[in-house]
């Protein structure tokens, strides 16, 4: 279960999984799904996003995951394949609303994807009730293209249009996370951070004390730049943030290393 202190602070974490690929085999779901999933646990975070969750995976982690609700669809027409999704940790908040939405110029048209992309790229929303402030955010977890740049550039103006039209009803404070598969340089990266919708925070560019990359390859490689990523806005107070490199054993529990950050909002 996830950990709150006197301060009332709270983690949340993004995690790229890696789908169970034939062409990963000593390091196939089966052979690390307890590593990953014990990663999991230990992160002690109330809000966990993942990328890459096929269902068979997904199956696994709520079978052996105590305590988390689980929230987000497969991005294919028929809503299988891969997910984007956010477990929740229900001792310490819940939800009150979650969707997923395509990365396109339709985004509530099942399986759609933008123009030269070679997959549909999805986002989940949940707005997150916290138990011990009563304080309401909203989460976005995502995977962003890894090929096309204009459908990367597409996937993160259709996320600040949802955030944009969303608060116009309701403005809450607004968490992003997942693996955009750019650097911190990169223009989809700049997109956010320089957008006029609503200003966000790399947390690790902030406070990270291990700056780095977050993506290995099953290699451990700690010399680079992340592509994975948690921003919040203004309105959070960032703690910590931090690259997770833990091994178990000889196994890694993924091909990425999660991203952690430490955030608190006032009461």
């Amino acid at each position: 279960m996830s950990e709150i202190n006197a301060k009332q602070t709270f983690k949340v974490a993004t995690f790229n999984l890696r789908k169970d690929s034939l062409f990963d085999f000593g390091n196939r779901w089966r052979y690390r799904k307890s590593h990953a999933i014990g990663e999991m646990k230990r992160l002690g975070a109330s809000v966990i996003g993942v990328q890459e969750l096929l269902p068979s995976m997904r199956e696994d982690i709520t079978e052996q995951l105590d305590g988390y609700s689980v929230f987000g669809l497969g991005r294919s027409k028929s809503t299988g394949g891969e997910h984007n999704d956010i477990f929740i940790d229900n001792e310490l908040a819940e939800v009150s609303y979650s969707k997923t939405f395509w990365l396109s110029k339709n985004p509530d048209k099942l399986g759609s994807r933008a123009y030269y992309a070679l997959f549909p790229r999805i986002c989940t929303v949940c707005e997150v009730l916290l138990h011990h402030t009563g304080r309401k955010f909203r989460v976005y977890n995502t995977h962003l293209d890894h090929i096309c740049g204009p459908a990367k550039r597409l996937g993160v103006r259709m996320i600040l249009e949802n955030i944009r039209a969303v608060n116009e009803i309701e403005p809450m404070p607004v968490i992003i996370m997942g693996d955009l598969n750019a650097k911190p340089g990169d223009t989809a990266v700049r997109m956010l951070i320089e957008n006029r919708i609503k200003k966000f925070r790399n947390t690790l560019a902030e406070v990270g004390e291990r700056m780095g990359r977050t993506y290995h390859g099953f290699k451990g490689k700690k010399q680079g730049e992340q592509i994975d990523y948690i921003f919040v806005s203004e309105e959070f107070e960032i703690e910590n943030a931090q690259i997770r490199r833990d091994r178990s054993a000889s196994r890694f529990p993924s091909d990425h290393y999660p991203v952690v950050a430490t955030l608190s909002l006032s009461v």
